[in-house]
């Protein structure tokens, strides 16, 4: 999809907090991939012998695991996507305002 360019644009304080609203769901995908992966990594190895390792890496399912990592960015994009949503459905909102909640709406932004 072709970003629109928006001219005239003003934002007000309920754009502002949706914006914060979905920096801080943005922020929190990247930490969960982060902690997901750690959490994983510290009941394998964390504390045990060689062979419990062993038995821990052959016990632990990596097939979750995978589906798990995999869906923490659709669940952002959804979330961003909600967000903008019921920005748009706000009353009292100007042309450009609709517009840049469509954009984000539809990914532009790089979300």
């Amino acid at each position: 999809m072709d970003c629109p360019t928006i001219s005239g644009l003003k934002l007000d304080s309920e754009d502002q907090e949706a914006l914060e609203e979905i920096r801080k769901a943005q922020r929190n995908g990247n930490m969960l991939e982060i902690l997901l992966p750690a959490g994983v990594l510290t009941t394998i190895f964390l504390g045990n012998n060689s062979a419990q390792v062993t038995f821990n890496v052959h016990t632990t399912d990596w097939v979750l695991f995978a589906q798990s990592m995999s869906k923490i960015q659709p669940i952002v994009r959804k979330t961003i996507s909600k967000i903008a949503q019921m920005q748009r459905l706000r009353a009292g909102l100007s042309y450009e305002q609709r517009q840049f909640w469509e954009a984000v709406d539809n990914g532009c932004g790089g979300y």
